[in-house]
């Protein structure tokens, strides 16, 4: 069966136009490179840009766009190495560098591991129905 629908805008043209984006980029232009700033830039919508990024063959794990991929990922490289930097030296407002960085995966958040036992203080807050069904468990 065809595929149906809209023709892609997918052209080595726009790809061209993609690189540009990232290789051209100035500072005056924009404060970072972003997904928006490209989508804009190409025409296209940011889900399409989503889109092409995530694209997999039908039945394989190879990405369809592959150049578009890295274009997209040295974008967004890009923007997290800028705003750790001008984060650090204060040109940027942390509080919109720190949600932003959030975005890249970088979190302020500490993982605590506990172990050891408990004790039985843990329990004193546990309701009597709750206490009963985990003893019953313990039994079984």
């Amino acid at each position: 069966m065809a595929d149906v629908g809209r023709p892609t805008d997918y052209t080595p043209e726009l790809l061209g136009k993609a690189r540009a984006y990232l290789e051209e980029f100035k500072p005056e232009s924009g404060v970072l490179p972003t997904i928006e700033g490209l989508a804009l830039h190409l025409g296209i919508s940011r889900q399409t840009v989503y889109a092409w990024r995530s694209e997999i063959l039908e039945g394989t794990k190879e990405l369809a766009k592959p150049e578009f991929t890295d274009i997209v990922e040295r974008i967004l490289a890009t923007q997290a190495k800028t705003l750790i930097e001008k984060g650090l030296s204060g040109d940027f407002n942390s509080s919109i560098t720190k949600m932003m960085l959030g975005k890249h995966g970088y979190s302020d958040k500490q993982e605590i591991e506990h172990s050891g036992s408990l004790g039985i203080n843990h329990l004193k807050d546990v309701p009597d129905d709750e206490l009963q069904r985990l003893a019953a468990e313990g039994e079984g």
